[in-house]
């Protein structure tokens, strides 16, 4: 069975010890299964307590991030393997289970002409290993395709397939977002389908990053076609109350996206769930 998450951003915009001390408990209190951690600067974090506060509230965590402009995987291949290795066993140390986000270039970065081949080729040569130390850390490792608007490397769920091939490790992921479908894809099921069978971690995220169920996302279809496709993977709300400040200017979130957290919590959590049970995930 599919199981529901949040992104930390809804509480913090930060990970300390007294946001956490705070937002882990209210996860846990609503039934959430996962937590999302953004993972910008591991050394700011106290990863023991991180750990153990987590597992204390019967939840998992999953490490995302996405990367400083001087350790780009297309532009600085090496430091981006680096970097993520620093990242992977951060985020092991705390407990996750995989690294996933936009682990293959900076938010908001764009050459203003198409990908070329030898980016492609520093891409695959920045990843590989990091899928491979992953792997032997028992984690996964994800690429999340974003809009046009955001990076040019990696748009579509197609792309996200054909970039897995490309790295060839069996622990990769294609991390669907359906803020970023909304712009890229032809449609929500189309992309859930090219995705299918490589896709087990999606945010659901609503047209304006908001409450999930008050914008434009067609939730229904985005639950029949996971259903038809069999996905039985984690569902996790990303809904931008607290933006981190790595984020903030690339995503052009100049204004909270819900009021607060307790409208996403009160508000979209049952929304997205009884679509959940309606279609048997």
């Amino acid at each position: 069975m599919a199981k529901f998450g949040m992104h930390f951003s809804l509480w913090a915009p930060e990970w300390t010890i007294e946001a956490a001390n705070a937002a882990i408990p209210e996860a846990a209190r609503y039934g959430l299964e996962i937590i999302e951690i953004p993972l910008f600067e591991p050394a700011k974090i106290d990863l023991d307590h991180a750990k153990s506060i987590i597992r204390d509230h019967g939840l998992q965590a999953t490490a995302s991030l996405c990367l400083p402009e001087d350790k780009m995987a297309h532009l600085a291949p090496e430091a981006c393997t680096q970097y993520l290795f620093q990242v992977l066993d951060a985020a092991h140390h705390i407990g996750c289970s995989m690294l996933t986000g936009v682990t293959y270039s900076a938010l908001g970065y764009k050459t203003g002409v198409p990908p070329t081949s030898s980016e492609y080729e520093a891409v695959v040569r920045a990843l590989k290993p990091v899928a491979r130390r992953a792997a032997g850390l028992g984690m996964t490792f994800g690429v999340e395709p974003c809009t046009r608007f955001d990076t040019h490397i990696l748009n579509t769920a197609a792309q996200g397939i054909w970039l897995l091939e490309q790295i060839d490790e069996p622990n990769t992921f294609v991390h669907l977002d359906t803020y970023h479908m909304n712009v890229e894809e032809s449609g929500f099921d189309d992309g859930i389908r090219q995705a299918a069978g490589r896709s087990p971690y999606i945010h659901l995220s609503e047209s304006h990053r908001g409450v999930p169920g008050t914008g434009t996302v067609d939730w229904e279809l985005v639950f029949r076609t996971l259903r038809d496709t069999g996905f039985d993977g984690d569902l996790v709300i990303e809904s931008f109350v607290s933006v981190p400040p790595q984020l903030a200017a690339a995503l052009c979130m100049w204004r909270p996206a819900a009021p607060n957290a307790g409208a996403v919590l009160d508000q979209g959590l049952p929304y997205l769930r009884g679509l959940a049970t309606r279609y048997g995930l």
